[in-house]
């Protein structure tokens, strides 16, 4: 499965501020009056000496100027665009200064009223561009480069922190960046990721249905809002896996749901496809589970082999076994040593009873993972189907034995060895597992692994050291191999 992944939307370069005229304001339907009645004016005059000051120390006069005039006695100004409008330009021109601070004493800054209080004004320009967007919709494009300036440089910061693993500082920034810009997606999208390297998943959660909210229709937050779609799927079968009832029913409810409105934007997505199968399956929709997987056997080449396992999977587990099989043979010729693939297709074949595909299979499982009973049990269920349907009965004879010499390797297995994950993790592979002394005194192991690329070849070896492991205990192994080609491994018979 495709694990949960965050990805970048925008270029979030920063804007350059720039302050649109009335003029050109006028050319479009955004009309907004900005020279009358005085207190409006004259706040645009103070914006225009701040901005013409060679004397840095009196940009801020002037400009607590054009605030103090604007928000003395608000009710008397007849004319709220032009009002706001201003507050906007002032906003933004007081925080493009060098090392402007974020939040300032009122009265500092020219409110007259509760002067000692805190002022935050990312929010006051917020909430003076949110102002004219509701009252005048068509002018949302005049005023919203002010606010965009600032919400992309902090949201630009925030995802510097967060690849560079600084999460207080990218959540810092992500909340800040929502103050400047509430209804952007994108600051929830880092906080998403952030929470998910946290393991606060209750959050992430969150996190990405408020992307998906906020995205709404626009195609420059589609992206973001298809990788939302995706993880949060993704979340809600995990939780279908590990609930009962109701709730497994729910979730997989909500992670269809999101994987086909996925689909409708990104038709035949792979990742995506492959998981919508998987909540089919686990809801008992065998029939759409075949409708999903459909294009996979017509055109494997173009999926992976872990994406055409996992279909595999879902067509055996919606008994389709003869899909299952030509997905399972098609995933094999791209990564021929997978075990668990390997180990499902010899299920799928012995439940046909096909022995003349089933025989290769069993045997390259034994080569690859020779000490664990399961294997040993394929290789007697091989033997076992010959023997029911042979005639001859020097060869009923010699298959029956071949069929106990397997149940006994099975059951005289030691150590036994039990993968539980194998695959990669970033430019590495891994495998980690679980090794049991089923012998009555302690011993001490080497496990020798060859790791293997797409077609078999070794890239790799590695020797893991297990033990002391007391009799009738076990003990867990692990190892880590860096290699870019690794896609599979095999181990040499442990005794």
């Amino acid at each position: 499965m495709k694990a949960l992944t965050w990805q970048r939307v925008v270029g979030a370069s920063a804007l350059v501020l720039t302050i649109p005229c009335l003029a050109r304001a006028q050319e479009s339907t955004c009309k907004i009056n900005d020279s009358s009645p005085f207190q409006v004016n004259g706040a645009k005059q103070y914006v225009s000496m701040a901005a013409n000051s060679r004397k840095p120390d009196e940009i801020p006069k002037h400009l607590a100027n054009a605030i103090r005039v604007l928000t003395d006695s608000p009710e008397r100004i007849n004319n709220e665009a032009g009002r706001q409008f201003m507050l906007v330009r002032t906003y933004a021109q007081w925080l493009s200064q060098d090392d402007a601070s974020y939040v300032m004493k009122r009265g500092a800054i020219g409110l007259t009223t509760n002067r000692d209080a805190p002022q935050n004004l990312l929010l006051a320009l917020d909430s003076a561009v949110t102002a004219i967007e509701r009252v005048l919709p068509d002018c949302a494009s005049t005023v919203r480069p002010y606010r965009d300036k600032f919400s992309n440089e902090i949201y630009n910061k925030s995802v510097a922190a967060m690849t560079a693993d600084q999460n207080d500082s990218a959540l810092y920034y992500s909340k800040l960046a929502l103050q400047v810009s509430s209804t952007d997606p994108r600051p929830w999208n880092v906080l998403s990721a952030v929470y998910q390297k946290e393991n606060k998943m209750d959050s992430a959660v969150l996190a990405m249905e408020k992307v998906i909210a906020l995205s709404g229709t626009d195609s420059t937050y589609k992206k973001v809002k298809q990788q939302s779609r995706y993880n949060l799927a993704i979340l809600r079968l995990q939780n279908a896996e590990e609930s009962t009832g109701e709730a497994k029913d729910r979730s997989l409810k909500q992670a269809r749901t999101l994987l086909e409105d996925y689909l409708k934007e990104a038709p035949g997505e792979a990742a995506a496809t492959q998981a919508l199968g998987r909540s089919m399956r686990l809801s008992g929709d065998t029939a759409a589970v075949a409708s999903v997987f459909g294009e996979m056997v017509k055109s494997p080449e173009k999926f992976t082999a872990d994406q055409l396992f996992e279909a595999a999977s879902n067509a055996a587990g919606a008994s389709r076994d003869n899909e299952a099989v030509l997905l399972f043979e098609n995933g094999l010729k791209k990564n021929p040593n997978h075990r668990v693939a390997l180990l499902n297709l010899s299920n799928v074949l012995f439940q046909m009873k096909d022995t003349e595909r089933m025989g290769p299979v069993s045997d390259r499982l034994i080569t690859i993972d020779p000490n664990n009973p399961d294997t040993w049990r394929m290789h007697a269920g091989y033997w076992q189907l010959r023997q029911r349907v042979e005639t001859d009965a020097p060869k009923k004879k010699a298959y029956g034995d071949s069929t106990l010499a397997a149940i006994k390797a099975r059951d005289a297995v030691n150590p036994k060895i039990t993968v539980f994950l194998a695959g990669r993790t970033g430019t590495a592979y891994q495998v980690q597992g679980n090794l049991s002394n089923e012998s009555e005194k302690a011993a001490s192991y080497t496990l020798k692994f060859e790791l293997l690329d797409e077609a078999g070849a070794v890239v790799s070896t590695k020797e893991v050291a297990v033990g002391p492991v007391d009799a009738g205990a076990s003990s867990s192994f692990a190892l880590k191999v860096e290699g870019a080609k690794i896609a599979a491994y095999r181990y040499a018979p442990v005794k």
